[in-house]
């Protein structure tokens, strides 16, 4: 799930040449583990050495339905030059 978080965020950084990601907002399955803290902390063990992603803070909320797939990114909060 992190591995393919960081590649959703270093395409967007990409195409518009953003300086850094400041916070990514997520649904997340309701029956899902995953919570705001842990997501948080796995995120900064695994990209915390890329000064592009280090300081994003991930936000989530669980959704009302159950849905296919586990976790959707609903917004992804850029610094640009």
């Amino acid at each position: 799930m992190i591995e393919s978080l960081r590649i959703l965020l270093k395409n967007v950084c990409e195409r518009e040449n953003a300086k850094k990601v400041i916070s990514i907002e997520m649904t997340v399955h309701p029956y899902s583990c995953l919570d705001e803290d842990n997501l948080n902390f796995m995120y900064l063990s695994i990209l915390g050495d890329d000064p592009i992603l280090k300081d994003a803070k991930i936000k989530i909320k669980r959704s009302e339905k159950v849905q296919q797939r586990q976790f959707i990114v609903n917004n992804i909060e850029i610094e640009v030059d």
